[in-house]
């Protein structure tokens, strides 16, 4: 009996100190259990449907060297072993030495390479990290990524250029690790000082126009009067990074062209053909100083799967009217109508 005790015992401490799972591992209990649920739900669709295999790995203990604990790390986990290939990706995070590193599997390199790391990992984790929000910046994170791999996004296209062109130097100078803070506070959203080039416009269309110009300047400032009182009131708290919004601009560029404005009562839908998965509608209202984008309501209405494709979270809602034509299945997501 003594025997079995001390066995169960051990289990339970071996249970412990590996402070997660074969996909999870946070030692240092970053991460609360519903980020670590959506994440093990989007690790197990990532290797089910994209064949990656995605492990991360939170240090308790700060590393010698980071570069050399993500190979050994790498390699005892033997991530990528449950890939056809050798397609595994591991985010080894360092909270005391303040670092991050992606180490990436020998067939995805060609997909992952080590400029789009760094920039994904200064551009679009590092803030997240910075708020303290560090599950949320790892899905975040990944999405970027997936969008890569399912070629969505083209990196010439991704990455941002200098005044003359040419692409930045992005490799955050060891390829694929860079500086992160966790908890050192949200970044700050510096304010225009002259925001009128941003205000509510005459056409929905010129409204998109305008959010274009956002996009390209990297515009954070939440009071602008292109947005909706409610859209003001959520980008106070919302975290806007700048590979976000990178993404974001690339795309609406690439299908503005293809897309169809829909008006009732004060209220419009830009929409996009229901093939272009990627490219979720936005929403405008119609107020006294003229057309505003609601990304409040799109936000509270709109969600994204692991392959980034967009589905209401719920059908009823004021906006409805402009699908009135596409069918919708059980889980939201749009289909052309028989």
């Amino acid at each position: 009996m003594k025997g079995f005790f001390f066995c169960m015992l051990a289990g339970l401490c071996l249970l412990l100190a590996a402070c997660g799972d074969r996909n999870i591992d946070d030692c240092a209990g970053l991460m609360r259990a519903g980020e670590l649920a959506r994440l093990r739900g989007l690790q197990k669709r990532l290797l089910e449907e994209l064949d990656i295999e995605l492990q991360i790995v939170v240090l308790e203990v700060r590393a010698a060297d980071l570069d050399r604990e993500a190979v050994k790390q790498f390699e005892k986990r033997r991530i990528g072993a449950r890939t056809k290939g050798a397609r595994g990706v591991l985010l080894l995070v360092d909270p005391n030495g303040r670092e991050v590193r992606m180490e990436i599997g020998y067939d995805l390199e060609g997909i992952f390479t080590d400029a789009l790391v760094g920039y994904v990992e200064q551009n679009q984790m590092a803030p997240f990290f910075a708020a303290g929000r560090v599950g949320a910046g790892i899905e975040a994170t990944v999405e970027l990524l997936v969008g890569k791999a399912m070629g969505t996004m083209e990196e010439d296209d991704f990455l941002p250029r200098d005044n003359a062109g040419h692409l930045q130097n992005l490799s955050g100078g060891g390829g694929a690790r860079s500086q992160i803070g966790i908890g050192d506070g949200i970044p700050a959203k510096p304010k225009l000082d002259n925001p009128s080039a941003f205000a509510a416009q005459p056409s929905p269309e010129l409204a998109l126009q305008a959010y274009l110009r956002v996009l390209r300047g990297a515009v954070k400032d939440p009071e602008l009067g292109l947005y909706t009182l409610e859209t003001r009131d959520f980008f106070r708290t919302w975290l806007v990074t700048d590979a976000q919004q990178h993404n974001e601009l690339r795309n609406l560029e690439s299908h503005l062209g293809q897309g169809q404005v829909l008006q009732r009562d004060g209220l419009a839908v830009m929409r996009f053909p229901v093939s272009v998965r990627s490219m979720p509608p936005y929403f405008l209202r119609k107020g006294d100083e003229g057309w505003m984008l609601d990304f409040a309501a799109m936000n509270a209405l709109i969600a994204f799967n692991h392959r980034n494709q967009w589905h209401f979270r719920t059908l009823e809602h004021p906006f409805r009217f402009a699908f009135e034509d596409w069918r919708f299945d059980g889980q939201g997501f749009p289909h052309p109508a028989p």
